[in-house]
């Protein structure tokens, strides 16, 4: 039955793709293998549901993807699947419908989105854009005043990118945009509605430049949270179904929202939507893991119960069989060159799949206003907002010399001086004591929250 189901999606995904073109769609295969209770067609069946989701979107048929499992799996999925389509993508975590536009915008380039704004306000006013360009970039607040109020009465439209091309600066960085526009737009009591926002930028891209949104639920799971999260979602794609959105649930929201909600739009969207992605059973794991040589009890748990929580893919095991015995390491075990260690990439993975902590830490950042051995301070993690600063320490590193301790020691006391809270793990724990590390992060934000909430301010 999977192989004929395999079948049938694959010979709908070659027809569409010929039907659609490649700006619709893309022969997507995962290379991910999981153990042998999750099989290749699985995982391949996921990712063409996602593309055949895609070449629905293309035919404004409203759909959310509804990915249903593990979170770390879940992402991986999104994620390889619109790599291959050549998009960008955001993954974010609900708050509001204000958040999960800025999140979304985040994922466009500034200096496109400003061109591209530019062009289409020169279309409508008749006038050359690099005259416009020139007008918004070196002239006064009063001159471009003018220009507004000689041109005709605007739509909607128009006048929510004016307000935008206001909000951005002549030469924006990806977080100044988000910044300036929640700053100076989306707060206005004049502000447009969230769909509106979400419509009038997808009309300025061409349909290949329109980014993803992967939304998560909070740790709360309160249902009027998820509720809100529902209703905005199926909103959205309903409005501007051009978006590639997509949603994670465990599989008891999957379950439960489908029994308790009533007959409606919504519910057709969600069960259409629906794709299961599947996580390894506990069993399965466990042989998994005794046949690659990890059959300590200890050491199994900690995986065991990582998988349980977060969920696992390849990747990520593969990384743990190499912290647990380095012997393993060969040129075949790749870590991604944005990382310095294997223990970087695997909490940086986990970090990602904790709603708590999705999107806050950036790797490998430097502090450009702090100087340390002659250059900008650069630290493993940090989230600039919460000032928290991880740092991951092998055990070898001190050992083998004193200078190495004592630099560290005085890397924090630099950090501490201007307001960072320095958290230090061993790299060895990453894997052992994942939960720990989680713990003391968990603890680090509710000490830091009269901080944020300041800056939100």
């Amino acid at each position: 039955m999977v192989d004929l189901e395999f079948a049938l999606v694959l010979s709908s995904k070659v027809f569409l793709g010929q039907v659609f073109g490649n700006n619709c769609y893309r022969p997507v295969f995962s290379e991910v293998a999981f153990l042998s209770s999750v099989t290749f067609e699985h995982q391949a069946m996921v990712v063409a549901r996602l593309a055949l989701h895609q070449s629905q979107r293309c035919q404004s048929v409203p759909t959310l993807s509804v990915l249903v499992g593990k979170t770390i799996a879940a992402r991986q999925m999104w994620t390889q699947w619109i790599k291959e389509a050549h998009r960008q993508t955001t993954v974010c975590v609900y708050e509001s419908r204000i958040a999960l536009f800025e999140a979304w915008l985040g994922a466009i380039s500034p200096h496109n989105l400003r061109s591209q704004i530019l062009q289409k306000v020169a279309t409508l006013v008749n006038q050359p854009v690099d005259q416009l360009a020139a007008l918004f970039t070196n002239t006064s607040d009063y001159q471009r005043q003018l220009f507004w109020q000689r041109t005709a009465p605007f739509s909607e439209d128009v006048l929510i990118l004016r307000s935008l091309l206001e909000s951005l600066p002549p030469v924006p960085t990806s977080g100044q945009l988000a910044k300036n526009v929640s700053a100076n737009w989306l707060k206005k009591k004049d502000s447009p509605t969230f769909l509106k926002s979400f419509a009038t930028i997808e009309q300025v891209l061409s349909p290949s430049e329109v980014p993803g949104l992967l939304v998560l639920l909070p740790d709360n799971n309160e249902q009027t949270t998820i509720h809100a999260v529902i209703t905005a979602l199926t909103q959205l794609v309903e409005v501007v179904p051009l978006i590639p959105v997509g949603l994670v649930l465990t599989e008891d929201q999957g379950e439960l929202w489908l029994d308790t909600l009533p007959e409606s739009k919504v519910k057709a969207i969600l069960r259409s939507g629906l794709i299961e992605v599947p996580s390894p059973a506990s069993d399965d794991l466990r042989q998994w893991l005794g046949d690659h040589g990890v059959e300590d009890e200890d050491r199994q748990q900690s995986i065991l119960r990582l998988a349980e929580k977060h969920g696992t893919t390849s990747d990520s095991l593969e990384t743990a069989l190499v912290l647990m015995n380095p012997a393993n390491q060969s040129d075949s075990t790749k870590a991604d060159t944005v990382f310095r260690s294997y223990e970087e990439w695997l909490l940086f993975q986990y970090l990602e799949a904790r709603p708590a902590t999705t999107g806050r830490f950036q790797t490998n950042a430097r502090l450009q206003d702090i100087n340390f051995s002659n250059g900008p301070m650069e630290v493993d993690f940090l989230d600039a907002e919460a000032k928290i600063v991880i740092e991951l320490d092998g055990y070898y590193y001190h050992c083998q010399s004193r200078d190495n301790y004592r630099r560290d020691r005085r890397k924090d006391r630099i950090l501490q001086l201007q307001h960072y809270l320095v958290l230090r793990f061993l790299s060895e724990d990453v894997v052992k004591d994942f939960e720990i590390i989680f713990d003391a992060i968990d603890q680090a934000f509710t000490s830091r929250q009269s901080l944020i909430n300041h800056s939100e301010a």
